[in-house]
Order: C-alpha cells, then structure tokens, then sequence
C-alpha cells in the first residue's frame, strides 16, 4: 500500500512543474499587455550636453511602476542616432555627440523622436519633440554684502547672439529629489534677468551650494541650465552624538537584552513543538507496522 502510495506521490510531482509552465504560458497569453507611459525630455546641461531623457513607466493602480530592459531607439528628422536599454528606474539618457551634424526644421529646431517598438507584454510607444538651441549664461556677484545671480539667454544667428525676451527662466537649488526654485522671472529685452539671492539658503557644512540658473520644461528650448558652486549657503549645524533612550534610534542595552531573551523563548517553544510532531508520527509510523 506504501509502495502505490509513493509512486502516486512520485507521478504528481512529476507531472507539477509542467502543468504550472503550461498554466502560466496560458496566463500570459490571456493578460492584457502594458500601456506604458513614455516621458521625452530634451537638456542642455552645464557643460552644453545636449541629452535626449527618456523615461518609461506603468501607471497602476497603486502607484508608477518602472518598466526597465526595454529598448529606445533615438532619432533626429528621421535619422538615426542610436539605441539604448532602459535602467531599473525605466530610464534612458542618450548624450549626442557634438560631431553628428544635426538636422534642422524650416523653422530652425531640431526635429528628435524616439520608439519604443514594443514586446511581448508591453505595447509600442513614442514621443517628439522640436527644439531651438539656446545658451543660458549665469554670473554671481556680491557687492556690500547683497548676492545677486544675473542670468542671460541667447539664440545663436549668422550676425551672432540674439537675446532672447519674454520667456521664463529661475533661479535654483538642488535638493534631495528636486530643484528647490529660489526665484523665477521674465528675460528682459537685452534677454536678462536678475534676482537678489536669500540669505537663509542651506548648504553643507562650510556653506557650499549650488546656484542653478535654469530654463525649465520650456516650450521652445526644453531644458536649459548653469551651474556654479558658491558659499553663499548657510553653514549646517553638526548633528548631536545619539545616546541610548526610549526616545532616540538606540534602545536601552536592559532592553534589548529583554527582547532576545522572549524571542529566543517564542522560538525555542516553536522548535520543541516540530521536534514533538516528528516524534509522534514516527510513533505512529512503528505502531502500524
């Protein structure tokens, strides 16, 4: 009776794992594929990268979920300029090389798109946008002890720089997650602006920071910055030694000590009850016989 019990056993769970993989394929064949969510951004950094940012999700029900190792393709009016894998963040930041000659609309802007040309359990996705060059320029100054960031915007010509006017540019801090706007403002008609800097700015210990003078999700330019490091920052105050106490991140020592000595008790009944259960059916097992 033991022997067809034990072959019985033997053949379902031999015939288990093919039965699930035929299960699943069907699953995967009956849900619906994923309709992602494709972000296209376009920055011009400090150093006058031009970075194509792409950043792909799934919007769910509980929150935005990443959709990392799908492939971007990158082009620029129809021509190819290359290709790059999402990262676990679903993210894909493609730098142009300041040898490819870029092509241009009618109007000047440089026509890019990108495809996601889907898979299996994601569908297609895409994006374009058009962008005009511009360079920000950014000084700091200080007279009598006011700071002042001056920031200047141009578009390049065949007769040289024209300013731009009427858009508007801020002045920034960088934060954990986030830009911290200092101030935004309206380019004047020689495509200046200027802002007086708070005094009550964090920075590090010694009072470093970074000023960031930014166009930001523009229409025409995307994303435009300068940044420059400065003192301007208020110094950060030393964080206080931590003492064991009910009220900071370190428990008392007579505490933890009391919470190992019931876990350990918690654990030690669990094991002693298995240990029993073992010992009752192998008693059961020799009574049959």
């Amino acid at each position: 009776m033991r022997k067809i019990y034990f072959r019985q056993t033997l053949i379902l769970l031999l015939a288990l794992p093919g039965a699930l993989s035929h299960n699943s394929a069907c699953l995967a064949q009956d849900a619906p594929k994923i309709s992602p969510y494709l972000l296209f951004s376009y920055l011009k950094d400090t150093d006058s990268r031009k970075i194509l940012q792409v950043r792909m999700t799934n919007i769910t029900p509980t929150g935005e979920v990443p959709l990392p190792g799908r492939k971007i393709v990158f082009y620029n009016n129809g021509m190819l300029l290359g290709e790059l894998i999402t990262d676990a963040g679903g993210n894909a930041n493609y730098t142009i090389s300041d040898s490819v000659q870029l092509s241009r609309s009618e109007d000047g802007s440089w026509p890019f798109s990108v495809v996601f040309e889907g898979d299996s359990i994601t569908d297609q996705a895409g994006g374009e946008l058009s962008i005009l060059d511009v360079n920000v320029e950014m000084k700091l100054s200080e007279e009598e002890g006011q700071k002042t960031v001056t920031l200047y915007a141009s578009v390049p010509s065949a007769d040289g720089p024209v300013p731009v006017t009427g858009e508007e540019i801020g002045v920034y801090v960088p934060r954990m997650f986030s830009l911290l706007p200092v101030s935004t403002g309206v380019l004047d008609e020689n495509g200046t602006f200027r802002v007086k800097f708070p005094d009550n700015i964090p920075g590090d210990s010694l009072g470093n920071l970074t000023v960031i003078g930014r166009f930001n999700d523009n229409y025409f330019y995307g994303n435009v910055e300068k940044r420059e490091e400065t003192v301007w920052g208020t110094k950060a105050e030393s964080v206080p030694a931590v003492y064991r106490s009910l009220w900071s991140t370190l428990a008392p020592k007579w505490m933890v000590v009391t919470l190992a000595i019931m876990l350990l008790g918690v654990w030690g009944h669990y094991t002693l009850v298995i240990i029993n259960l073992i010992r009752i059916r192998k008693d059961s097992l020799k009574t049959r016989e």
